[in-house]
């Protein structure tokens, strides 16, 4: 159950876990642009995806050893964080980076407001949460403002154009995503939330590697130029690990629902992304929808005292 009061909502916590929380969908909202930088040209998409769950999980065994934080997992959570890797990780991470090398930067972020509808979904059925007015709202206004960016999105000024499998593998993957953070909500207050990071990417590393270890080793780091580094840069430290990081904490401080929500940013910046460095087109509709989104995420994170359902 998330707990969450109208007369808490303007304190200090309130503003410093809805900025991490922005902070976080935003490197993940630009890691589209990062990946299509660099994937496939230079790096496979599987082994893009790879490389991001090797780096995640040295560093978070790093931070998790640096912090003090040397738990062990008790028994009976080992089957939802086995769970949470695979789907959480393991194919979120693939599908994810497969999808976007094959779809548009700007389609690909803007399928991501699947997302927090899944959440949502998924939290009402196994965690019972009220999927109350706000929430309603905070959908409707969020899936208006990124339909509308779909809608008058301009297709033929693309030179990365859409294709059905990229759509479906990044649909898929917000699946993936979605299940994951409902998976964590039901360890996150018995363990440091490093601890579970530093576990899921760990047994989703080990459960990649038959599939993605033949491609990874293959890699010719020789031929990727210097200027390609920053984007890897983006992708392993702030689309991954400082992404996950802040994400994971949110929803130790929010619960799922409403931290999900949050994804509604990453079609924002995404395209503000793709304006910026793709020099897409923004328009007065592109503006007028994000700012739907941003209404969105806000009424849906002002939630009231809400009880489980039964």
């Amino acid at each position: 159950m998330e707990k969450f009061s109208n007369t808490n909502s303007l304190k200090p916590d309130f503003f410093k876990t809805a900025a991490a929380l922005v902070a976080a969908n935003f490197f993940f909202g630009t890691n589209v642009i990062a990946v299509k930088k660099i994937s496939p040209l230079f790096i496979s998409p599987i082994s893009l995806g790879y490389l991001r769950m090797i780096f995640a999980t040295a560093v978070f065994f790093i931070l998790s050893y640096i912090l003090g934080k040397n738990e062990r997992i008790k028994k009976e959570d080992l089957p939802t964080i086995l769970l949470a890797a695979v789907t959480g990780i393991s194919l979120n991470q693939i599908l994810s980076v497969n999808g976007i090398a094959n779809t548009n930067p700007v389609h690909a972020s803007l399928l991501n407001m699947a997302t927090p509808i899944f959440v949502s979904i998924l939290a009402t059925v196994f965690l019972k949460e009220v999927f109350g007015w706000n929430k309603i709202m905070g959908l409707l206004l969020g899936i208006a403002g990124a339909w509308i960016m779909i809608i008058t999105r301009n297709e033929g000024a693309t030179q990365h154009p859409a294709t059905l499998l990229g759509d479906a593998m990044v649909l898929i993957a917000a699946v993936c995503y979605s299940s994951y953070l409902i998976l964590i909500k039901k360890i996150t207050g018995k363990y440091h939330f490093t601890t579970v990071l530093k576990y899921v990417f760990l047994i989703g590393t080990i459960s990649s590697t038959p599939y993605c270890i033949s491609d990874f080793v293959d890699i010719s780091w020789s031929a990727i130029p210097a200027s390609s580094y920053y984007w890897f840069f983006h992708i392993l430290c702030l689309g991954t690990f400082l992404s996950y990081l802040l994400m994971n904490w949110g929803v130790q401080q929010w619960g799922p629902s409403k931290t999900g929500s949050f994804v509604y940013f990453q079609p924002l910046f995404g395209t503000l992304g793709a304006v910026i460095i793709l020099n897409d087109e923004l328009t007065l509709v592109k503006i007028m929808a994000g700012l739907l989104i941003i209404a969105g995420v806000w009424i849906n994170s002002v939630q009231r005292n809400n009880k489980p359902i039964g």
